[in-house]
């Protein structure tokens, strides 16, 4: 495998500057009809000056959603959803980003919106102090996360001068200190014209859409502006450690290096140190720690920044007994690689990842958007991505070695720890075995079920309602209706306005959600623990009381048609979709959740709201709640508030048997793209079926980059970009995808090879040390599924409603040790034939 050796690709722009000094970047791309408008503030947590800590940038960034002197809190959303427009915001450390994206007809209100807030934000004194609650909230939530709570540890311990040792959301004690005026004061020193840029990007006419901006940010008063300069950080002069005790079973370690910044030319070749030390399953650090010692969980490695100075971090989390051997491990790897470097096909392989990383970023209007904005904020250049790219493709085996030997020291760096003290293994093992049986089922009437699991170590809540529906309760005619009305939910009841139900968790440092997937219907929220009430009327006024009105449907399926027409810009969900139609030929999974354009252009309200009739009612539904609760307390509120909802019937019968109308086969279509994609899949079985542990080991064994797949088809042949494997487990039947991308012209030795190798899998098997290693990555996700309460409240609560049960994710451990060599050569060759394959190639046009 060799890096790509085609020219780097420039980020053109036509680059503007108002008279008022705000610089504009236009960057038309017509291919797709959408729109990215951002406004970069030179700004971030590094530049609060006296105020530094207090987070004031971040505060800012809140306060300017909240109205201006001609459109409420509300119309600012009303505004642009209206317009079709997506809007959000970030604060770094050496940056302020508002953004909107939709439709590129609509690019003149965006910008309209974006200048108003610019231009005109009103900071009412009241509505300050409520965001600032909301800020505690989520201060709060910040300390109770042990991975935010290492990166904040870390920081204050290699930045002990520069203002990059402080968090970005600030420190509370400071934070408190804050008054309205200093919020107003900030705002006046930091937002003016020519201390900001706009970036636009998509499907836009440069003159056009310059005259929109002269006419939106033409009148932005220019102001005096008086740089920050900032302290330099010393040289870092022996070890800094430092630990946080943390109630978690899991321990974090991190150990960093200071380095230099973003724009510094070494910095290309730091980056690629970061991928070859703990980017991937071939890694360095995987390999070392996790696949040969077992000693980690899980390992990574990079740099980031701001372009004064940065961090190189090397971070590992394991249990608490091998912090010590982990600490060495990471310690170890390093100084093999400082002393002698990595190979020329290991540098080669690091290369590319970063260049395809680098590349996917401009896959969007948005990526385009970003990455112009970093190139402009560092270097006031959008030669730098092209420059970047080409600094990466340039480095040798000694750049590599120069770089660790300058800047990552074995007697000067950071080490930063959070966990438990090594505990007793017994109390451990009794404390978990309490938590995972600590679930209690309710009977709610008429076939609806509660799952209730208390967990007080943190004050929050995951709720989660969810209704058999999706795929199998539509139709050719209906298809992606599931989805589309449970989008539309959210667009009023008869007691919220869309704008309140929108706000009303957000405002608390919540979150709500309204989904569907190719299942079920899904309505949850994860809360802060004294707001889980108010969750549960939210969740009951959305189920019971919808007003879905007609506007808010025509915008739900433009977005959805949107994201079918961006799935057909991708050749391999092309190939996985056509396997997937031809697997499930006759059967519902044959479509997929979002549906057609034929059918969302179909869908009218009197459609979604006879959807949600037949789906939200208490016979077709589950509902699982996790967290700090009272699970007797959420048993009556629920009762109470879900008093109205129907008892009904299930959506469908998940048993129902349906005739598959096709056989194996093999298809091929034409796509005008540079790479090549082929899909190989096999029809296997439904989710109950006994095979199903097998199966998973399976895919995990073929899916990683440790794989037989991977290493003769990418690593040794050099024949694909990527390669692997995908398992579909539904309720009427299932799928097993093996995939891969290359250049058209190797497509055919590719495909051979991937089927010699399905060959030898289907007659042989895996080997015992392939499924061993399989069966530990699986136990690895297994556990990381368990930290948070929203992932557990969605897997308990689906394998309830599927017919699992509540206690099947607990036993998945007993199915997946019980699996052996022998069944799963029993289970390949029973469902990996050769005969038995779908085959699918997506190639150029001839």
């Amino acid at each position: 495998m060799t890096p790509s050796t085609r020219p780097a690709p420039r980020l053109d722009a036509e680059v503007h500057t108002l008279p008022n000094g705000l610089e504009v970047l236009i960057r038309p791309d017509p291919s797709h009809p959408l729109v990215s408008v951002q406004v970069w503030v030179r700004t971030g947590s590094i530049h609060e000056e006296a105020w530094t800590g207090a987070g004031l940038a971040h505060c800012v960034e809140h306060m300017m959603f909240k109205g201006t002197t001609t459109r409420t809190a509300e119309d600012l959303t009303r505004d642009i959803q209206a317009q079709g427009g997506y809007v959000n915001a970030y604060t770094s450390f050496d940056r302020t980003v508002y953004w909107i994206e939709g439709l590129k007809e609509k690019t003149a209100a965006y910008l309209d919106v974006l200048a108003d807030m610019m231009r005109h934000v009103r900071l009412d004194a009241e509505e300050l102090a409520r965001e600032q609650d909301v800020i505690r909230r989520e201060m709060a939530m910040d300390v109770d996360d042990p991975d935010s709570t290492l990166h904040h540890l870390m920081q204050s311990l290699a930045f002990r001068s520069h203002p990059l040792g402080h968090p970005i959301i600030g420190h509370r004690e400071i934070f408190d200190q804050v008054s309205h005026q200093d919020v107003v004061d900030f705002v006046a020193r930091h937002y003016v014209p020519n201390h900001c840029f706009l970036v636009i990007a998509g499907d836009v006419r440069p003159a056009a859409v310059l005259k929109l901006v002269e006419k939106t940010f033409g009148g932005w008063e220019r102001r005096r502006y008086e740089p920050i300069v900032l302290p330099v950080e010393p040289a870092m002069r022996g070890v800094r450690r430092s630990h946080r005790d943390f109630p978690t079973e899991v321990s974090r370690v991190a150990l960093g290096w200071g380095i230099p910044g973003d724009a510094d030319p070494q910095r290309p070749a730091l980056d690629v140190l970061g991928m070859l030390l703990g980017s991937g399953r071939s890694s360095r650090l995987f390999q070392h720690l996790r696949e040969q010692r077992g000693i980690a969980h899980q390992v990574g490695a990079g740099s980031w920044g701001v372009r004064e100075c940065g961090l190189f971090e090397m971070d590992a989390d394991c249990d608490p007994t091998q912090v010590p051997a982990v600490r060495e491990g990471l310690l170890q790897v390093l100084a093999e690689m400082r002393e002698n470097g990595p190979s020329e096909e290991e540098l080669a392989k690091a290369v590319r990842a970063t260049q395809a990383a680098q590349l996917r970023s401009l896959v969007s209007t948005r990526g385009q958007a970003s990455a112009l904005g970093h190139c402009w904020l560092l270097a006031g250049s959008t030669d730098l991505f092209s420059r970047y790219l080409e600094a990466v493709q340039a480095l040798t085996p000694q750049d590599i070695t120069a770089a660790a030997r300058e800047h990552l020291s074995d007697s000067s760096y950071c080490e930063a720890t959070v966990g438990p003290p090594p505990p007793r293994a017994s109390s451990q093992r009794r404390s978990s075995a309490t938590r995972r049986s600590g679930s209690e089922l309710f009977d709610l009437g008429g076939g609806l079920r509660l799952l209730v699991r208390s967990d007080a170590r943190l004050p929050l809540v995951s709720l989660r309602a969810q209704f058999l529906g999706g795929v199998p309760a539509e139709t050719d005619a209906n298809a992606g209706v599931t989805m589309v009305s449970s989008q539309l939910l959210l667009k009023g009841t008869s007691q919220r306005s869309a704008s309140a139900i929108q706000s009303e968790l957000e405002n608390r440092g919540g979150s709500l959600i309204c989904t569907a997937d190719a299942h079920r219907r899904i309505l949850g929220a994860d809360v802060m623990a004294e707001d889980q009430e108010q969750a549960i009327d939210l969740l009951a006024d959305l189920m019971l009381r919808p007003t879905l009105p007609e506007a808010g449907l025509a915008e739900i399926c433009r977005r959805q048609i949107a994201a079918i027409r961006e799935e057909r810009e991708d050749p391999l969900t092309i190939a996985l979709r056509r396997a997937r139609a031809e697997i499930f030929a006759g059967r519902p999974f044959a479509r997929t959740a979002l549906g057609t354009e034929s059918s969302i252009n179909a869908l009218d309200v009197a459609a979604c709201r006879e959807s949600l009739r037949r789906t939200l009612c208490r016979a077709n539904g589950v509902i699982s709640v996790i967290g700090d609760v009272d699970p007797r307390r959420i048993r009556d509120t629920f009762s109470r508030a879900l008093t109205d909802l129907p008892e009904g019937r299930p959506a469908y019968d998940p048993l129902k048997a349906h005739r598959f109308s096709s056989k194996p086969g093999a298809w091929e279509e034409k796509l005008d793209k540079e790479q090549a994609v082929l899909v190989i899949g096999y029809r296997t079985f439904d989710l109950h079926h006994p095979d199903n542990a097998a199966i998973q080991l399976i895919d995990e064994a073929c899916s990683d980059m440790g794989s037989r797949l991977f290493n003769r088809i990418r690593e040794e042949l050099g024949l694909a970009y990527y390669v692997g494997a995908q398992a579909f487990s539904a309720l009427t039947g299932g799928a097993l995808y093996f995939y891969l991308g290359t250049a058209p012209e190797k497509l055919e030795q590719a495909q051979q090879e991937l089927q010699r190798l399905l060959a030898e899998l289907s007659r042989d098997g895996l080997e015992a040390d392939e499924l061993e290693r399989a069966r530990a990555t699986w136990r690895s996700s297994w556990l990381r599924a368990q930290q948070g309460n929203a992932a557990m409240a969605d897997i308990l609560g689906w394998n309830l409603l599927n017919g699992r049960g509540g206690d099947y994710f607990a036993e998945l451990p007993q199915r997946m040790e019980a699996v052996t060599v022998d069944e799963v050569r029993r289970v390949c060759h029973r469902w990996l034939a050769p005969k038995s394959a779908f085959t699918v190639r997506i190639t150029r046009p001839d």
